[in-house]
């Protein structure tokens, strides 16, 4: 019904805007109206759309003809303001004020969009960090690694608030009950839907919980406030819009790379990944364009645990052991008489052991008092920094290709999800601290 109306408002106020034949023709094949389209050119000629949801196209073939589809939005900017949020200029802000902005358009209706307005001012777009969880080789399900962008306020970096960001994310909604062999095969030929979605970083950090047992690489992009801004109104045009998911080529990361392209027009990115596009592949893509500015190294719960305990004695090893289970040891005679620095030491392993165990666990509150009492111990008596070695970038390790094809029928045979499909994503227990817990176990 909303693409008649369109059609029919085209007809209606077509007298009200200087909009010229050539001017539409021009407009149509420009980059940034292609990639808003998600457009890219098809095997016969012409143009297809990446999104595979009639609702989000204003005309009944703008799949397949943005210049029939920019037609139909720039009618539809013209609809009565009485509309409110469901007016086109509510409903696609990046086409609207693009479009404002090419064609002069200073006689649109005043629409008031408020669901939008308090969506947006509560982000706050001012930059944008590419995320990437490191990959874990253990499981084939993540030995790529993700990728996740973060939008950032324009105080976050200073005040070190990111936890209070968003996260912009693409992914594939997975049945629970699908069996191996059904999983693979939808997720080879596109039979899962993808969806964007924005949500709070906490949120998203706390989905993958496992990311605190990977080590997470930020990449903060030169994106302009305005570029971050312009990427953040086309989410909000992109909302519960279907795309169909393949884990190959077609996922989370080249997905993300369309929104840099529409941050900034001209970036030629998604065209390098014809076949397969793997997370750290779209990682080096981005910096080979020149938008990563700073990258940031946070280590996982595991590399932090292991780096504490490396400088351990067996003797000591053991008593990290034991006062991650009974805290009532560190009042022990035997404790007490350690020198205090290998106290510290001791202790801060204890409490990075008990971390490390409840990841993705439900709240245990004796776990809870275990961790709090192993804090004040430290408080009293803090450990020395630590400081572990920057491990090499993950862009920069051989070409994922090499072994993609392994790891698909590896895929297949575990049933596991990959990398960027959520919310059934599970990742295996981490096996290099668990060693050396049984070590240290074995050797008591």
């Amino acid at each position: 019904m909303h693409k008649c109306l369109a059609w029919l408002a085209l007809l209606l106020c077509a007298p009200l805007h200087a909009a010229t034949t050539s001017d539409i023709e021009r407009l149509a094949q420009a980059p940034y109206w292609l990639s808003l389209g998600h457009y890219t050119p098809a095997k016969g000629g012409g143009w297809r759309s990446y999104v595979d949801d009639d609702s989000f196209f204003l005309a009944a073939d703008g799949a397949h003809h943005p210049d029939a589809e920019l037609k139909a939005t720039l009618a539809a900017l013209y609809a009565p303001a009485a509309s409110g949020d469901q007016n086109a200029q509510c409903r696609y802000p990046a086409r609207a004020r693009w479009l404002r902005s090419q064609l002069s358009l200073t006689d649109l209706p005043q629409v008031h969009c408020g669901e939008f307005d308090q969506w947006f001012q509560a982000i706050a777009p001012a930059s944008t960090v590419l995320v990437f969880p490191a990959a874990y080789l253990n499981s084939p399900s993540s030995m790529f690694g993700h990728t996740l962008l973060r939008i950032d306020q324009a105080d976050t970096r200073a005040n070190q608030t990111a936890l209070l960001s968003y996260a912009i994310n693409f992914g594939a909604y997975v049945a629970p009950g699908d069996n191996s062999i059904l999983y693979a095969w939808k997720g080879l030929a596109g039979g899962y839907p993808g969806l964007f979605s924005l949500v709070p970083y906490q949120q998203k950090l706390a989905e993958y919980n496992s990311l605190e047992n990977r080590d997470l690489w930020e990449y903060h992009l030169n994106l302009t406030a305005e570029e971050t801004s312009r990427m953040v109104e086309h989410v909000w045009e992109l909302r519960q819009v279907r795309f169909d998911y393949y884990f190959f080529d077609e996922n989370c990361s080249y997905r993300l790379l369309e929104l840099l392209q529409v941050a900034r027009p001209g970036l030629n990115l998604t065209s390098q990944f014809p076949l397969t596009a793997i997370p750290t592949d779209t990682v080096k893509a981005v910096k080979r364009a020149g938008l990563i500015a700073s990258t940031d190294y946070r280590p996982s719960r595991e590399r932090e645990l292991l780096g504490r305990a490396k400088p351990l004695t067996s003797e000591e090893n053991q008593w990290a052991l034991r006062l991650s289970e009974d805290t009532a040891l560190l009042k022990s005679p035997e404790f007490r008489a350690l020198p205090a620095d290998r106290r510290a030491l001791i202790q801060d392993t204890a409490y990075r052991l008990e971390r490390y165990r409840a990841t993705g666990q439900e709240r245990d509150p004796k776990r809870a008092q275990r961790s709090f009492e192993l804090l004040r111990a430290m408080n009293e008596q803090p450990p020395p920094p630590l400081e572990l070695e920057r491990p090499g970038l993950p862009e920069e390790g051989h070409p994922s290709r090499n072994w993609s094809a392994g790891w698909a029928a590896e895929t297949a045979r575990r049933s596991v999800s990959t990398a960027c499909a959520w919310p059934t994503m599970t990742w295996p227990t981490t096996a290099m601290a668990s060693r050396w817990e049984h070590r240290s176990r074995s050797s008591a």
